[in-house]
């Protein structure tokens, strides 16, 4: 159902393609319907097969469960892999204290970083191909636990001889500037971006955005380069502040904090590998970034 593909359902299970498709054939028996039809985006289930993935998947997930119980979680033997989704501007201020701290406590773990839209990530993470999600997102739907890890604040990126700002930054100079707009993937500066189009629209502008970013890297340069103002997290801009020609400035305008939550789902919630990782995320990122973290939910 997840792979589409006989080959590789094989290669997840350590099993051989005839082995897959052995088992496929009693099932047909059994079922006496087809279950997965050949088609040019895969193996495509059917009506019952659809019908029967979600109450089998529970199913396994509460056997999985059931066998992990029982057996402790050492992370100083453990060879897991924890599979993160998370911006590339988290993995540039997140990520490396947390390989520090991997290395010491479990050296045989291992993480994996993925950058996709909310929608495949969450669905990646109900099949259980994503353990973890860290960011700022608006849009988990039911079945998802999230914990408050600490708030991140905005401030202005731009270049420090900027003919507009040799007096500041004031409101009006920010609402006449060009901007580079930095909008990842991940979605985790949606909310800001929204708050941002309230403002111009109140103050009867239209902001000028001369160049949309899906990454985070090259910003610094750009802004460097050119006349445009960037409105960045403040880790970030302080990271990016080795570049001398760069000036950080902040708000002309009081602007809402936004949470970074780290969001999981319910089939991984009683994992006992699961909870230690998510609680070395939360004592790390809550401790290494000001703001008060909260509680789970």
């Amino acid at each position: 159902m997840r792979k589409r593909n006989v080959t590789l359902a094989g290669e997840e299970l350590n099993l051989s393609q005839s082995a897959i498709s052995n088992g496929l054939k009693r099932l047909r028996d059994h079922f006496d319907d087809k279950l997965f039809v050949s088609s040019p985006a895969g193996m495509m289930p059917t009506a019952l097969a659809e019908q029967l993935a979600g109450p089998i998947q529970e199913s396994l997930t509460q056997i999985q469960l059931a066998i992990e119980s029982v057996k402790a979680f050492d992370p100083s033997s453990s060879t897991k892999n924890f599979k993160i989704y998370i911006s590339d501007v988290g993995q540039l201020i997140l990520i490396p204290n947390l390989v520090t701290i991997l290395t010491k406590a479990a050296p045989q773990v291992t993480i994996s970083l993925v950058n996709l839209s909310p929608r495949v990530a969450q669905s990646m993470m109900v099949d259980g191909e994503i353990d973890l999600a860290i960011g700022t997102f608006d849009r988990f739907q039911a079945g998802f636990h999230q914990q408050r890890l600490f708030s991140k604040s905005y401030v202005v990126l731009a270049r420090k001889d900027h003919s507009l700002l040799k007096k500041g930054l004031s409101l009006q100079t920010f609402l006449n500037a060009r901007h580079a707009v930095y909008l990842p993937p991940a979605a985790s500066h949606d909310s800001f971006d929204m708050f941002l189009d309230d403002l111009f629209k109140q103050n009867n502008k239209r902001r000028q955005v001369v160049v949309e970013l899906a990454h985070g890297l090259g910003i610094a340069e750009i802004v460097a380069a050119s006349d445009l103002i960037a409105c960045v997290p403040k880790r970030l801009a302080e990271s990016l502040m080795s570049t001398e020609s760069l000036g950080l400035f902040p708000l002309p305008f009081d602007a809402p904090g936004a949470d970074v939550c780290q969001f999981w789902h319910d089939r991984v919630h009683s994992d006992p590998g699961h909870r230690w990782f998510r609680n070395l995320v939360y004592k790390n990122y809550s401790r290494m970034i000001p703001g008060k973290p909260g509680g789970s939910h």
